[in-house]
């Protein structure tokens, strides 16, 4: 299995608040996370990097997973944990208050892939004919959309898009969600709101189907993205093993 993760600045923002990794267990489970986030000064980039290494020293520390059961109860308690923790650290400072980030992690184990998200960073399936969003937004937008108020379309550029119903660090309470997957040959990419936002789906399927390295592709999903505007840092994570 191969797998990469990386994130860029972009070309308007002064901050790079994405996080993006990867890490490998003992019996070869896999995981990749995405964080994007939010809140003034450095208060983004603080939420971010808490949740992205907390995740991963969470996903070290414990020991190889051996039932579904065993992931899911993981996903939920780290994520829930972090959101604790950001919370914390967002009120001992003036300027953290109001901090958050969006949460996007996959764990894979064989055949099988453990999704789990709060936000609106995306996970989606790939293979050489088509790419499929797997996580729904947490955003108004997406609840908009879904009780039929408005189309998808009419979304894209809603003026309320990047409203989150749901973040880690926030003052609410959040149901991150979790679902299994079986890959059955399908690859995984892992990203922010500054990869999809910039790029359609189509366009980045015909890069991740690319014969190329992994790394090259994850380079060139976000060199494609700053072309396509960059008004926002992108994250991106593939984890391929499916060919």
């Amino acid at each position: 299995m191969e797998y990469y993760a990386l994130t860029d600045i972009g070309k308007i923002r002064e901050k790079n608040q994405d996080q993006a990794a990867t890490a490998i267990n003992l019996k070869d489970q896999v995981l990749g996370v995405v964080c994007d986030g939010m809140g003034g000064h450095k208060a983004g980039e603080i939420a971010s990097h808490v949740v992205e290494e907390h995740v991963l020293t969470c996903f070290k520390a414990n020991p190889p997973f051996i039932d579904d059961d065993e992931v899911k109860n993981w996903l939920m308690d780290t994520v829930l944990e972090a959101h604790q923790i950001v919370k914390r650290m967002a009120n001992m400072q003036e300027n953290t208050k109001g901090m958050g980030t969006t949460v996007a992690i996959c764990v894979v184990s064989g055949n099988d892939a453990f999704l789990c998200h709060v936000g609106d960073s995306r996970i989606y399936l790939y293979d050489e004919e088509e790419i499929t969003q797997m996580t729904k937004d947490h955003t108004l937008v997406n609840e908009l959309i879904e009780r039929g108020a408005i189309t998808k379309e009419e979304g894209k550029n809603h003026r309320q898009k990047n409203v989150l119903m749901q973040a880690i660090g926030v003052e609410m309470d959040i149901v991150p969600s979790i679902q299994k997957v079986e890959l059955n040959g399908k690859n995984i990419l892992i990203c922010s709101d500054g990869l999809f936002n910039s790029l359609e789906d189509q366009k980045i399927l015909e890069i991740v189907k690319k014969e190329m390295d992994i790394k090259e592709k994850v380079h060139l999903l976000i060199e494609q993205a700053n072309e396509h505007g960059g008004r926002d840092n992108i994250a991106a994570v593939l984890i391929e093993g499916g060919r």
